[in-house]
């Protein structure tokens, strides 16, 4: 058993037990959930994620508005050790049918739809302090890494650069996954797959010794955990690439500083010390693809003012110019675009050409 099922048994124990304590004390079981309101979400510039405060709130099974979410949230914790005892991995909607029923006595069922499901497994998390892939509850699988870096999981053990143009599909729970070896400077998180694949058939997996990764859009959790695994246990330095546009530093602001929805559990999947590549409004002007950009839309406008009133941009100035520089040409520039150039423009020149400058935003 790996150690992060130890971890999870461990605090589901302590959970019970706790619990158990109560009643034998004959007191009202009860339990403390740090509260995930947006009140209670805070940029922390020290350890520079969104960090959930101290504020807490008591479920407590006498209290007749609390005692189907109490219910609901011990049966989830039951299924979980179950899970992690059996081997057995679940996805959240596999779940939600394993445990509905029909609660005995009443026409009400341990839960109407997965969204009940879903909000009391975060609560197990921000209660137990674990992610819910350690408690075999797996997230969406999307995203892949190419590259040459050695991996083991449940047995098998193989490269990236082997499992032909697309590498390894990074499955929603990696707690399990060993990383063997690897030969690489950096890890490149890429935006988009269609980018990826170019860099794949570009070879600039090995002419920049990067391992590319892709989140294809916004990465899952199984790609943020991935990458933040990779990156404390090889110490590479993680450098971003996404559209220049609102949604593609957005993309990039949860990677570096994690997200809102995701407070109780960000120091799991941030990576603070990553930088930003591209595309910026400078490379417009740069390399000459003021013919290839787009208008920018309403609602892209709109999430350009969204991103400035958040606090983790204003933390960084250039992050802010860079919104500024967005709304007074009015346009955003795609990744694709580079190809305008040429097909391997942006293998051979632009990411050679930033890198080796370190032309990066914080």
């Amino acid at each position: 058993m790996v150690k992060t099922e130890e971890k999870a048994l461990k605090e589901l124990d302590k959970f019970a037990e706790n619990l158990l304590e109560q009643l034998n004390k004959k007191e009202a079981p009860s339990f403390q959930i740090p509260s995930r309101t947006r009140s209670n979400v805070e940029f922390d510039k020290e350890k520079e994620i969104i960090d959930i405060t101290g504020k807490k709130s008591t479920r407590s099974f006498i209290n007749a508005s609390h005692v189907r979410k109490f219910m609901q949230t011990l049966l989830v914790a039951k299924a979980a050790e179950e899970y992690i005892k059996n081997d057995r991995t679940v996805t959240k909607r596999e779940l939600y049918y394993n445990l509905k029923r029909k609660l005995p006595g009443t026409s009400k069922n341990t839960w109407e739809d997965d969204d009940e499901s879903s909000a009391v497994i975060e609560d197990l998390e921000a209660t137990l302090g674990l992610l819910r892939q350690q408690m075999n509850i797996s997230a969406k699988s999307r995203g892949s890494i190419y590259g040459d870096i050695t991996i083991k999981q449940a047995g098998d053990e193989f490269s990236c650069k082997k499992l032909g143009k697309g590498g390894w599909a990074i499955p929603g729970n990696v707690e399990d996954v060993e990383i063997v070896d690897y030969n690489a400077e950096r890890i490149l998180f890429i935006e988009t797959e269609a980018m990826q694949s170019r860099l794949i058939e570009e070879g600039a997996y090995d002419d920049l010794d990067t391992l590319l990764i892709t989140g294809q859009g916004m990465a899952p959790r199984g790609v943020k955990r991935f990458l933040k695994r990779l990156q404390e246990e090889t110490d590479l330095p993680v450098i971003a690439f996404t559209d220049g546009d609102p949604f593609g530093f957005y993309i990039y602001s949860v990677l570096k500083h994690g997200s809102m929805g995701l407070s109780h559990v960000n120091d799991h999947y941030a990576v603070p010390n990553s930088k930003f590549v591209g595309m910026t409004m400078d490379d417009i002007d740069e390399y000459g693809l003021e013919n290839v950009t787009e208008e920018l839309d309403e609602q892209a406008r709109k999430k350009i003012e969204h991103n400035m009133n958040y606090e983790w941009f204003k933390y960084h100035p250039e992050w802010i110019e860079e919104m500024k520089k967005m709304k007074e040409k009015g346009v955003r520039i795609e990744q694709q675009a580079l190809a305008n150039k040429s097909l391997e423009f942006v293998a051979e020149t632009y990411l050679p050409e930033k890198i080796e400058n370190e032309e990066f935003l914080p």
